[in-house]
Order: structure tokens, then C-alpha cells, then sequence
């Protein structure tokens, strides 16, 4: 009996300490739970505190546009396509592509404009431009890589999901240190192709470039993304490569067609570092971010966890100079007089010209000795002084009969009208130019005028539609006050004569009167009238907001033919 008692005892000692056994394991296995689900939610904070940095780095970090040159950026510091939204001087991660591609424009027509050797103050101004551009984007870069301005992003977001594991009160928030850092993702030769930014270009002729100027093919890429497929032709500026114009470096920041700021790899990441791969970008935007956070509860350990975040604004703007205008300027229209005193070649009757305007004037000119054996010659009244312009519509005036060869002047329109537009995929043909010069008030506008030079603007109030105004009506509410205080800008080009002294026969028909010389018979009068047209363009770069001017110079000549014989 005291055996068994002695076994019966053991037993109830080794099943109490194997029950104290698994209790113990019971709660250690409970706290490994909790540790690790901490863990698990720890990270998943960090998570949302990173998502949140890449989202919120987009617009709410910004720099304000300083004066002198910056103020020439005041036109993108929006953030639609359309020009529905009005701009507040401010430059975000979403907008510095916006800049960087109107200094690239600017400079492309400043090279554009060399070549043709029509460059004049244009390259100039396509550097001051660039300066601006380089200062805006270093003070962007600058706040971006402070990542302490960060912080109250991540927080936003990391304290609002739970750590319930660590303890009910218990937040995630920021770890200030080291790992809070800045990257420069999609990019060679980290990957194998550069990635397209968020600009692209006009889909219209040359895709938006100026008459007989080639874009490097190296700068331009369709989108990288295969997820999303972007429409095929669809170009965008390359990202975090060097665009070189006008003897300048102009970059943009990566953004994959319609990507949203996701989490990547801590491997890409610091590839990607300047540290680690340097970029020629001094001071490059960054569009990649490192975070960390913490969750401490007292008297306990902590949880830490890291993030990685590529961020994107998921939207596209085409590249242009939204506050820009094209100007046609008609000088004062004048009748010529010429006589024959001497049988050929005629002679213009100096100091007799006639000025006329859109509406129908009668004219007259009488000139002493202004035909063979004539004493006097004079035209009488013509009264069709005009009629090669009343009428007419604008683009009538300007392209219409005297002809000549407008194709490059037509070109060179074509694109200044496409560098105005900023909505992705809007582009102006030939014909819609046309259509809008055509525009049937303008043919009253010009008989409203005075017979001295007209001036039309030619710009674009919602980047995807083209509008015109005159001097007649650009104090109307409807014409946009920055259109208003542009118009007495100049063009910073030189001007070329694109038809020279188009002439055509004008249905001017009359009988001028002839005074013989002593002793001399008048044997044959006629008079007759020939319509002319000279176009200039004088190119501008965009850098004030003048991106060229058409100049169109018209006049008529009037041959006033007397010729008498000797009585024999």
C-alpha cells in the first residue's frame, strides 16, 4: 500500500508540473501571437503612413513662384489640363514637369528660331527661362528631400490604424532617422528603358514642334506601363534623362501612365538612391520615399517597421505655353498712283498715296507731263479703291488672292496655335485654323475699323479650343485679363518676308483723262489697277507670351496710261 501511495503521489506531481508547463508555453505562445501580430500591424500602419507620403508629397508640398522671370510659370500653377482652374503661383511635385516642358518648349523654339536665322533675343530668353525653371525646381528638391515634412503625412495615416496587439492606446507614428530618406526611381540603369513622365506631346503637325525642327527621338518615349495600355500614339517626354535645347539641360520626373503611388521593394529603392547610382540632375525632384514608424507601449518593447513608396500623380498634361498668343497685324492699306511719262517703265506719283481700309473709297491722282506728249494725265475718281479686301474674312486678307506661296507661313502658324493647347490629345489642323481665321464676324470687325493697321490675337482661354479676338474687342469680358496685359508684347525674333510682292490683275477698269502738249493729239487712254500682298513672319519664342507675329502688308496700284501724238 505505501508503494502505491508513493506512485500516485509522483504522478500528481509530474501532471502538475506538466500542467504548469503548458501554461507557461500557452502564454509565451499567446505573447508570440501578439508580438507578431503587433508586428503584422505595425507594418501595415507603415504602410499607410508611406501610401499617404507618396499621395500628399504631390500637392501639398509646394514652393511659391518668386518675382522677375519665375512669374512666367504663373500659367501652369494649376492642376488641370483644361485651364478650368485658376492658378495660385504655386509649384508642386505634380506641376514641376509642367515647368521644366515650358522651358523645353521656349528653348525648342529658341533653336528653332536659329536655325532659321531668325534667332535674335530668343536664346537669351530661352536661358533666362531655364534659370527660373533650375530655381523653382532646387527649392522644390529641397523640401522634398527635407524629409521631416514628411512626417505629419505619415502620421495622419499610421496613427489612425490599430495596434491593438501592442495595447489599446498604443499608435504607430514617426521613427525620425536615417531610414527617412528620398530616391530617383525608374530610371536607367536601374531599369532597362527610361520611364515616361507625365508630358507629352501635341498630337498635331511635327507633333507640336516648329516648322522644320526635328526632336531628338532619344527624349521621346510611348508609355512604359504594360498594365494600362496608353493610347498608341500617345508620346511623352522621357524621365530623369538629360532633354538638351537651346545649350540646356531640362529634366522631368518620372510618373508611369496612370500609376498610383504604390509600395516597391527596399532593393529598387536604394538602387535608385543619388548615393547609389548618381544622376548628372544636380539637385534632382525626387518621386520615391523611404519611411519608418514606431509603436511603443510604456514599459514594453517597441515595434518598428520600414516602407518604401513610388508616388505619381495619375495625370498627364501635354507640353505647352498656356498663357501665349499669336498675333496678325494688317498695315494701313494704300493706293499707289503711277503714270507713264515717258511711254514705259511707269512712275509713281510721289507723295499722292491714298490710304483706304475695309470698305470701298474713291481715289484720284493727276500728274503733270504723266504721259508721252501729255501736259497732263488724270486718273479721275476711282471708286474701287478696297474692293480687293471688303468683305473678306480675316484668313481671306491674309491668305486670298494676290496668292503666293503661304505654305511655310501656314506651317508656321499651324504650330504656334498647337503650342498653346495643354489638354492631352487637343490639336489644331490646318483647316481648323483656317476655319477659325474664316469666322464670319471678323469680315464686320475689319469694316468697323478705321483705315489705318488692325491687330488680331489668336489664343487658347481652355487649352483645348482656339479663340480670336481684335483690337476692336479685346476689352471684352470674355477675353481672358492675361490676354490683355500680354497683346503690347513683341516677338523676340527677327522677321523674314515669306511672299514677297504677290501681284494679281484687280477688276479696276477706267478711262483717265489726258491733257495733250502744245501742237499734240491724245490718240489713247486706259487705266487699270493691280492688287499686291507682302506676309512676314517674325517668330517668338513664347518667353513673354508672344509666340510670333504675321504681318500682312496689302496696297493697289493704280496705272493711269495717257499718250498723245505730234499734230503733223
Amino acid at each position: 500500500m505505501r508503494i502505491r501511495r508513493r506512485d500516485k503521489g509522483s504522478v500528481i506531481a509530474f501532471s502538475t508540473v506538466l500542467a504548469l508547463v503548458l501554461v507557461l508555453l500557452g502564454v509565451a505562445f499567446v505573447f508570440l501571437l501578439m508580438y507578431m501580430g503587433g508586428q503584422h500591424e505595425t507594418k501595415n500602419a507603415t504602410d499607410a503612413g508611406a501610401l499617404n507620403v507618396g499621395k500628399q508629397a504631390l500637392d501639398k508640398i509646394t514652393v511659391n513662384l518668386q518675382g522677375g522671370d519665375e512669374q512666367i510659370y504663373q500659367d501652369v500653377t494649376n492642376d488641370v489640363d483644361d485651364g478650368s482652374q485658376g492658378n495660385d503661383g504655386k509649384i508642386s511635385l505634380r506641376r514641376i514637369n509642367r515647368v521644366w516642358a515650358k522651358a523645353m518648349l521656349i528653348g525648342i523654339n529658341a533653336d528653332a528660331m536659329a536655325a532659321d536665322g531668325l534667332g535674335g533675343s530668343a536664346s537669351g530668353n530661352a536661358s533666362q527661362a531655364f534659370t527660373a525653371a533650375k530655381s523653382i525646381s532646387d527649392r522644390l528638391a529641397q523640401k522634398l528631400n527635407a524629409t521631416s515634412n514628411l512626417y505629419d503625412f505619415f502620421s495622419e495615416y499610421s496613427k489612425a490604424n490599430s495596434v491593438r496587439m501592442i495595447g489599446n492606446s498604443v499608435e504607430t507614428d514617426v521613427l525620425p532617422g536615417a531610414n527617412w530618406k528620398t530616391s530617383l526611381m525608374d530610371r536607367t540603369p536601374i531599369t532597362s528603358t527610361a520611364r515616361e513622365s507625365n508630358i507629352t506631346l501635341s498630337n498635331g503637325p511635327n507633333n507640336g514642334m516648329p516648322y522644320n525642327y526635328t526632336l531628338n527621338g532619344g527624349y521621346v518615349t510611348g508609355s512604359t506601363r504594360t498594365a494600362v495600355s496608353a493610347p498608341s500614339d500617345m508620346k511623352f517626354l522621357k524621365g530623369y534623362t538629360a532633354l538638351n535645347v537651346a545649350g540646356n539641360d531640362i529634366w522631368q520626373v518620372p510618373f508611369q501612365y496612370d500609376e498610383k503611388p504604390r509600395l516597391v521593394s527596399r532593393t529598387m529603392f536604394d538602387k535608385s538612391t543619388n548615393s547609389a547610382n548618381p544622376l548628372a540632375w544636380d539637385n534632382a525632384v525626387p518621386n520615391a520615399f523611404s519611411v519608418e514608424g514606431q509603436a511603443i507601449k510604456p514599459g514594453a518593447a517597441s515595434e518598428k517597421a520600414m516602407s518604401w513608396v513610388l508616388t505619381n500623380p495619375r495625370e498627364s498634361f501635354q507640353m505647352a505655353i498656356p498663357h501665349s498668343f499669336l498675333k496678325i497685324h494688317l498695315d494701313e492699306m494704300k493706293a499707289h498712283w503711277y503714270f507713264f511719262p515717258t511711254g514705259y517703265p511707269p512712275i509713281e506719283m510721289s507723295g499722292a498715296e491714298t490710304t483706304y481700309g475695309y470698305m470701298l473709297k474713291s481715289g484720284s491722282a493727276a500728274m503733270p507731263q504723266g504721259g508721252a506728249f501729255c501736259s497732263l494725265v488724270d486718273s479721275g475718281s476711282v471708286d474701287e479703291l478696297g474692293s480687293d479686301v471688303v468683305g473678306r474674312s480675316l484668313d481671306d486678307v491674309i491668305f486670298s488672292i494676290p496668292g503666293g506661296n503661304t505654305a511655310e507661313l501656314e506651317a508656321h502658324m499651324v504650330n504656334r496655335c498647337n503650342e498653346m493647347l495643354t489638354k492631352v490629345g487637343s490639336s489644331v489642323s490646318p483647316s481648323q485654323m483656317h476655319s477659325l481665321l474664316d469666322s464670319i464676324w471678323t469680315r464686320a470687325d475689319l469694316a468697323g475699323g478705321s483705315d489705318s493697321g488692325r491687330d488680331f490675337y489668336v489664343y487658347s482661354s481652355d487649352g483645348v479650343n482656339l479663340s480670336l479676338c481684335s483690337d476692336l474687342t479685346i476689352n471684352s469680358p470674355t477675353v481672358p485679363m492675361w490676354l490683355k496685359t500680354m497683346v503690347s508684347e513683341d516677338p523676340d525674333g527677327t522677321e523674314k518676308t515669306e511672299v514677297d510682292d504677290a501681284s494679281s490683275f484687280a477688276p479696276i477698269i477706267f478711262m483717265p483723262t489726258a491733257t495733250p502738249d502744245p501742237f499734240c493729239t491724245v490718240d489713247f487712254t486706259f487705266g487699270w489697277g493691280t492688287w499686291e500682298k507682302s506676309l512676314y513672319w517674325k517668330p517668338g519664342s513664347g518667353f513673354n507670351g508672344d509666340l510670333g507675329q504675321v504681318r500682312v502688308k496689302r496696297w493697289t496700284n493704280v496705272y493711269s496710261f495717257g499718250l498723245a501724238t505730234p499734230i503733223i
